[in-house]
């Protein structure tokens, strides 16, 4: 038990550093929503076929993913800026740098950057079966 902790602890511990340290690194010219995995690390220990994914998002100003779900949950900590997440049939809710949320299972929402004239950039886990993908566009 200790050691899954330990190993989850670990893993987290090494995306934050990496997307703090990325950050440093990021270009002037942005896409509208760029995504950098940081880690994939296999969860076979905790539960058979599953990963645990770790990324960057750098959300350029005005951007939005657009509607969408996941199939599990996904946990965002906003690093810079403001972004805004717009969930299906609740009012939206703003956050700002040092932040966190969860986006929880098949729930149709868009997370879109709050400024219409600075960029934002978040750090997000989550974990999935191998090769499953971990979000779908909805109507």
């Amino acid at each position: 038990m200790w050691r899954t902790t330990r190993l989850i602890a670990s893993a987290l511990t090494i995306g934050v550093a990496l997307g703090v340290i990325g950050s440093q690194f990021a270009g002037a010219q942005q896409q509208p929503l760029k995504r950098t995995d940081l880690l994939k690390l296999d969860l076979g220990e905790i539960k058979d076929d599953s990963e645990m994914n770790v990324w960057v998002a750098d959300i350029a100003a005005a951007a939005a993913t657009g509607r969408h779900t996941h199939p599990t949950p996904r946990f965002v900590y906003v690093i810079e800026g403001a972004v805004v997440l717009e969930m299906d049939g609740k009012p939206p809710q703003a956050f700002k740098a040092g932040q966190a949320f969860a986006e929880m299972p098949n729930e149709i929402h868009n997370f879109r950057n709050a400024s219409g004239t600075e960029s934002a950039k978040a750090l997000g886990f989550q974990y999935a079966r191998k090769g499953q993908p971990l979000q779908t566009n909805a109507p």
